[in-house]
């Protein structure tokens, strides 16, 4: 995780996640490592964007560096290039808010580009996702993101409709919230005839959002909701960091960056 001294490496990665305070952090171990792996003449750097996650994680353990922290260290003390790689899913509020800190930083540091952003990434992920969804056969597949008012949000449809092409219209992407809500979208889900889901996470990691608000026991979660409409629900219980080919999908983009 984040290192306060200086290691004398070719090149800096900072690793961007919104950051948990529940157990899936470990999700991110496993992503340090893959990432590691592919750069060892890099050191390697981590960085929580969200500030009430940093706020949270202070109580605990040491205190959390935001980024111009983390950049100011770097930049101070060494010739080489710094790559602030963002772990967030799409281009939404979380990634620019990643950019405008870097910016803030007056550091010179190249920032590489979220999980799904060129129509490549697209389909990887989407091949990624495919193993989970054929064996989950005769099910609807509904693959559930943050959600946000960001102009972002259409990275959801974009998503659905390369899935669909492979897996067929049983397949339903959205975010927890947001636009186009989860009324609409479990409705239409009824509407297509399924009685049974199958949810798959697009998040990073299984914390927070999982726990409450797709598999939890209050009226308004996903889990609830779609049992209102006598849907039955089972899921992957796992973040995509976890899936064999995210992590390289990340590499790239890190690679780019550094030009």
């Amino acid at each position: 995780m984040f290192t306060p001294w200086l290691v004398f490496m070719a090149h800096h990665i900072i690793l961007s996640a919104f950051g948990t305070t529940t157990q899936s952090g470990r999700t991110y171990g496993v992503l340090d490592e893959r990432i590691s792996s592919r750069f060892k003449d890099c050191s390697v750097h981590w960085h929580y964007s969200s500030p009430s996650v940093r706020r949270s994680l202070d109580q605990n353990k040491a205190k959390q560096p935001s980024l111009r922290d983390v950049l100011h260290n770097l930049a101070g003390n060494s010739p080489y290039r710094i790559v602030v790689q963002p772990l967030h899913v799409m281009a939404g509020q979380e990634f620019h808010r990643v950019v405008r800190e870097a910016k803030e930083a007056n550091a010179t540091a190249a920032i590489g580009m979220p999980l799904l952003c060129t129509p490549d990434d697209f389909h990887r992920v989407a091949g990624n996702l495919m193993p989970l969804i054929e064996e989950n056969e005769s099910k609807a597949i509904l693959i559930l993101g943050h959600g946000t008012t960001h102009p972002s949000w259409t990275t959801y449809p974009a998503l659905e409709k390369i899935l669909r092409t492979q897996a067929g219209n049983r397949v339903f992407v959205t975010g927890l919230e947001k636009y186009p809500g989860p009324e609409a979208m479990i409705d239409e889900i009824a509407a297509s005839g399924f009685d049974r889901v199958f949810i798959i996470p697009l998040l990073m990691a299984t914390g927070m959002h999982f726990q409450r608000d797709i598999v939890g026991t209050a009226p308004n979660s996903w889990k609830s909701r779609l049992k209102s409409k006598r849907i039955e629900l089972s899921y992957h219980d796992r973040g995509l960091a976890l899936l064999p080919g995210i992590a390289e999908i990340f590499c790239d983009h890190i690679r780019t960056a550094l030009g």
